[in-house]
């Protein structure tokens, strides 16, 4: 499972998912790996089914985004539950931080509260693309090491 929700992070996953099919070890797979998720065009172009095209619904600052809330409190939740239903072994979440750390934390709550002998889905939880704990907000650090299992920085500093 991906999730993107801007166009540079639409990009970052379709080239991710296109390096990923040309490694060999994926390439001799007997089933390729499917890959479903929200982003936008060039994810489905590199063979994403596409659940729901969060770059068509692209935000900017917070009032834009408080404006959209009810909308974007739906694409989570639908999102959520394709999680829960399909069991993805892993979820890539690019950049997107204001959602897709929620959506981490959302992940790993339900995986402790249903945790049992007959319920073993973990999944890993990749982030792709740091987001800003450098700058602005250092609080997010811990945030994000409660709740990804691997981060993926595109800049040495990160």
């Amino acid at each position: 499972m991906l999730i993107a929700g801007e166009a540079s992070g639409d990009l970052l996953a379709a080239e991710l998912i296109q390096a990923f099919r040309q490694l060999p070890e994926v390439q001799s797979m007997p089933w390729p790996p499917k890959f479903f998720g929200a982003g936008g065009p060039r994810m489905a172009d590199a063979g994403v089914e596409l659940l729901i095209d969060l770059t068509a619904h692209s935000v900017f600052g917070l009032t834009e985004a408080l404006a959209q809330y009810g909308k974007f409190k739906s694409f989570f939740h639908a999102l959520f539950q394709e999680a829960v239903q399909r069991q993805p072994e892993v979820i890539v979440l690019v950049d997107f931080g204001g959602f897709n750390l929620r959506f981490a934390a959302a992940i790993k709550r339900h995986i402790r509260k249903h945790a049992g002998p007959f319920n073993v889905w973990n999944p890993r939880i990749v982030y792709y693309v740091s987001p800003q704990v450098w700058a602005s907000r250092p609080g997010r650090a811990y945030r994000v090491a409660g709740t990804v299992d691997l981060l993926l920085s595109i800049f040495p500093f990160e």
